[in-house]
């Protein structure tokens, strides 16, 4: 009985990675695995038998697997619009374009975020929670991960939709 329930959380995560992949990058152009990349669409399905095997043995395991693929979900759909206004071959000419023109140092401190967002607010929480049995600090922390998740995405979204309100720009107003 556990194991089903075990399968189904595990399979709801992977799906919602494979699924956004799929809406995103359809042709995996912007697919960032390189093993995901090179096995392809059949190889991604079969390579979810193992992790939902896994997932099967134990609550806690499969219930990081859905955390994770949850992560990997937002992640992919972030910005997701901008893709699929102007197709995956476009944005991916178009990415391999500016990254070309950019240095190293711009791409690495741009792209740390995701240190910064989610492996120090979890490494704090752990070092609260376990070594200071503090949980009012892991309760603060998972408040400002909660403020800012949402104020992030209204903040942006309300962005996009004033950019969306205003006078469209010329070409020449693009560079």
């Amino acid at each position: 009985y556990q194991y089903l329930i075990n399968i189904l959380i595990t399979i709801i995560g992977r799906l919602l990675d494979l699924l956004s992949t799929r809406y995103v990058s359809k042709e995996l152009k912007l697919e960032t695995n390189k093993l995901a990349k090179r096995i392809g669409w059949k190889g991604m399905v079969l390579m979810q038998i193992p992790l939902v095997v896994l997932g099967a043995l134990d609550f806690y395991l499969s219930f990081f697997i859905l955390w994770w693929s949850v992560f990997l979900f937002a992640n992919n759909i972030e910005g997701s619009w901008y893709i699929k206004e102007a197709g995956e071959a476009k944005y991916h000419k178009e990415l391999e374009s500016r990254v070309k023109k950019s240095t190293v140092w711009k791409i690495l401190f741009s792209e740390i975020s995701y240190i910064i967002k989610f492996s120090l607010a979890g490494i704090f929480i752990i070092i609260f929670l376990f070594i200071y049995n503090d949980l009012l600090a892991v309760f603060l922390i998972c408040l400002a991960l909660i403020i800012q998740g949402i104020f992030g995405a209204i903040s942006s979204i309300s962005y996009l939709l004033n950019l969306k309100k205003s006078e469209p720009l010329e070409d020449n107003d693009l560079d």
